[in-house]
């Protein structure tokens, strides 16, 4: 299986911490560690280099391969421009294809959050796996038992248990909410229904070409210009030149949002996610309880709790 990791955002819900040359997924804040390099201290040994790839800027890939020099070159893709997830994605998913990959299992994953129980989250990987081994024409979401009622995130909804592989159950998928108010976000904690979205996804590069195929042309007839490149002398040149044409656009926007509910599938997992992706969800993540300040540095906490 093929691991891709998408790290080129600047991180602007923790500015000012967070900057675009040094954005929150390279900050050392975790025990002298960013969430990038846990992430990848967690998947190399399992997955090998050879099948890691992370997609970033062109302002962040030196750093990148500077802090992680056995990653291969071919496997840091570099956008020359910002264009949100939409192009960022299909530019992946038609790297794989040239690669020779695109019928094999991929995960689709980002690396400014936090895995606390790595081997339960291989355990999903793999059953998510061997169901795209089976039925390479589907998307899984991989949803996160709920820890608490937090309102900032996206849910899913799942339906009727479909399989289970290794004890790690899929389901149908029913619906998305994002940041449902507080009652409910509390109701579906206790309902054994709804689960966190972590926005991870196993599926084939093949698969999500034939959704931007379907679903947008334009975007995807550019990605086509961009994949008859690769591995030619003038890849670079064309990506250079084509890829700043592409519509901004979010991956949910070309593809989620509009892949037919038949081929997608939920696996519930129990891994210890979360995204302590702006100050207060930093803080609430190094909470040991609610009364708790947080602090880093030099602070005299007077008469303040929480």
């Amino acid at each position: 299986m093929k691991i891709v990791f998408f790290a080129g955002g600047p991180g602007t819900r923790f500015w000012p911490i967070s900057r675009k040359k040094m954005p929150k997924q390279l900050i050392p804040m975790f025990d002298g560690k960013s969430t990038m390099r846990m992430h990848l201290e967690n998947m190399f040994p399992k997955y090998g280099w050879n099948n890691i790839l992370i997609t970033t800027t062109d302002l962040l890939a030196t750093k990148i391969k500077e802090e992680f020099p056995d990653l291969p070159l071919m496997n840091l893709i570099t956008e020359p421009v910002r264009r949100d997830l939409g192009p960022a994605v299909g530019l992946t998913m038609m790297k794989l294809h040239k690669m020779g990959a695109g019928k094999e299992p991929v995960a689709i994953l980002w690396t400014d959050n936090f895995i606390g129980k790595p081997e339960n989250f291989f355990a999903s990987m793999r059953a998510g796996e061997q169901f795209i081994l089976q039925d390479s024409e589907k998307i899984i979401f991989i949803g996160e038992k709920p820890q608490f009622a937090n309102e900032n995130l996206g849910w899913i909804e799942i339906g009727e248990e479909i399989d289970s592989i290794e004890g790690q159950k899929l389901y149908k998928r029913e619906a998305f909410t994002y940041r449902p108010d507080k009652k409910l976000a509390e109701a579906w904690t206790k309902d054994n229904k709804h689960l966190w979205n972590t926005g991870y996804f196993i599926t084939t590069a093949d698969f999500i070409l034939g959704e931007y195929e379907r679903q947008n042309k334009k975007l995807y007839d550019l990605l086509v210009q961009i994949g008859e490149a690769m591995h030619t002398s003038k890849e670079n040149e064309v990506i250079q030149e084509i890829y700043p044409q592409m519509e901004s656009v979010s991956f949910d926007n070309v593809v989620l949002e509009g892949v037919d509910p038949q081929k997608t599938l939920v696996l519930a997992g129990d891994f210890g996610w979360s995204d302590p992706g702006t100050l207060y969800a930093l803080k609430q993540f190094l909470q040991k309880n609610e009364k708790d300040n947080v602090v880093k540095g030099k602070v005299i906490a007077y008469k303040s709790n929480d």
